[in-house]
């Protein structure tokens, strides 16, 4: 899970550059939050089987290790990222591959950004369904401070096409009141400036986004890549200070069953 506990905070609007140089690109740290996983896990994915037989592997190789549960490897506290900086590479193996890495500060001291892939295989002889979520939980909140997820990004990467990189952006709705209907009115908010596209909204406050996939044929895997940062763009960063000992906790649930569906391949197999 991603325990991000603030440690600091950079007086309000002041913003620290730092230049790091990753493949061809200059990318610009927006250093206004610092983070802390006090040793906690960044990611953990747990997979539950329900007359299924999926496996989860860190690589696509396919002697690689199979298990129910993944437990990604720590890193050091989260610094504010600026996230114009992924425009030229989101969409690329730079990112969503099991070879990339999670981007450090030069330093090393700090996280820009925190990066996990891994596959869903169907190890067994049956064509398989399965939900996927990404939850939230706030193990220490201080409710006087602003929330975490308010300046959280989600980049999430699903591909059963191995040789593509498509994926989604999510962050927490914004919410604006109305008042003629005295209500607040949640709406998406950008990715990273005002001039950005619109992120994917999370879908409730304990869950950020869910996938169902259908019909998972046995040898058949699908990568995924979950791409976190803080966004230092993000309005609600902008002069506050940072939540005393608040922290985030994010996990992947995948429930799988066997399908209704019947692979057609498989099926022919059987027949000859």
């Amino acid at each position: 899970m991603v325990d991000l506990n603030i440690i600091r905070k950079r007086k309000a609007r002041k913003i620290v550059a730092i230049v790091a140089l990753v493949s061809t690109a200059c990318l610009v740290v927006l250093g206004a939050v610092a983070l802390l996983g006090q040793r906690a896990a960044p990611l953990t994915i747990l997979l539950n089987n329900s007359g299924a037989s999926l496996a989860l592997a860190e690589s696509s190789e396919e002697e690689a290790p199979k298990a129910s549960f993944l437990l990604a490897k720590d890193t050091p506290g989260y610094t504010e990222y600026d996230g114009r900086a992924l425009e030229h590479i989101s969409d690329t193996e730079e990112i969503d591959s099991e070879l990339s890495t999670t981007l450090l500060t030069p330093d090393r001291n700090s996280t820009l950004y925190y990066k996990y892939t891994f596959y869903v295989c169907n190890t067994g002889s049956a064509v398989a369904d399965y939900k996927l979520s990404l939850d939230i939980s706030y193990p220490n909140r201080n409710v006087r401070d602003f929330d975490l997820a308010d300046i959280l990004r989600v980049r999430f990467y699903e591909n059963k096409d191995l040789s593509k990189h498509e994926y989604k952006t999510y962050a927490k709705a914004t919410s604006t009141y109305d008042a003629e209907s005295g209500t607040y009115v949640k709406s998406p908010s950008h990715i990273t400036t005002s001039d950005s596209d619109f992120a994917e909204m999370f879908e409730s406050n304990k869950v950020i986004l869910t996938s169902e996939v259908s019909a998972l044929a046995p040898n058949e895997k699908i990568r995924y890549t979950f791409l976190f940062w803080l966004e230092g763009n993000d309005p609600d960063s902008e002069g506050k200070e940072a939540p005393i000992g608040s922290s985030l906790a994010l996990g992947v649930n995948i429930s799988a069953h066997e399908s209704n569906q019947t692979d057609e391949t498989t099926t022919e197999a059987q027949e000859e």
